[in-house]
């Protein structure tokens, strides 16, 4: 990682990391991913329980979890509350410049392939899109004017969500801040149940008493 001295900021930082776009994006994420939720919930069930098919959709959804949840557990570790003071580039970070977004995007992914639902992939699509149109651009821009040059020539070597092993590069050691893996397996405390969470609604959508109000996949 880059430990050099920041630039000085060329724009106020406070008005960058205040924008709507970059403080509400939970809320944006909550917003359009429940109605989805709700719709798919009491819908047809799209693939019948048990079948080939069925085992081959939570294949992929296992897949997608994992990846996304050591994503987020390996970025942790390398990011570790340092963000905003230095430029880290090591790790997953040598991989794509937000790899806990694309964490992120992986876990909800299997959220709607253990739902088994277009609906919810719809508004994960939505959702992904405006985070790389509004919030990623918006941190990015915080994250220069905080750090100057360094962050600048990282964001030239690196792609900032699809992931390249052609700059992939790891410390022989690193410092853990246990204080931001705490926080982590805090958050993943909600998150950790979607397989769970998936199993029961996909059974209960099979049964013959479940309210069906929707006939969308």
């Amino acid at each position: 990682m880059i430990h050099g001295e920041a630039a000085t900021p060329p724009v106020d930082v406070r008005s960058v990391v205040h924008r709507r776009r970059f403080k509400w994006r939970g809320a944006v994420g909550v917003v359009l991913l429940t109605p989805a939720a709700v719709v798919t919930v009491l819908a047809d069930p799209m693939v019948t329980p048990d079948t080939w098919l069925d085992i081959s959709v939570d294949a992929l959804a296992w897949v997608a979890f994992i990846a996304g949840a050591g994503l987020r557990f390996w970025a942790t570790l390398y990011i570790g509350g340092r963000k905003s003071d230095v430029a880290v580039t090591e790790g997953p970070y040598s991989l794509c410049r937000h790899p806990l977004y694309l964490g992120t995007v992986l876990l909800v992914l299997s959220g709607a392939l253990f739902l088994k639902s277009i609906v919810f992939a719809g508004a994960l699509a939505v959702l992904a899109m405006a985070y790389f149109m509004f919030t990623v651009p918006a941190e990015e821009e915080y994250l220069s004017a905080r750090l100057g040059d360094s962050y600048r020539e990282y964001c030239k070597r690196v792609n900032r969500l699809w992931p390249s092993m052609r700059n992939f590069r790891t410390p022989s050691r690193m410092t853990v801040d246990i204080h931001s893996l705490y926080l982590e397996c805090a958050r993943a405390s909600r998150w950790i149940w979607l397989p769970l969470v998936g199993e029961i609604i996909g059974h209960l959508r099979s049964a013959p008493w479940w309210p069906r109000l929707f006939s969308v996949p």
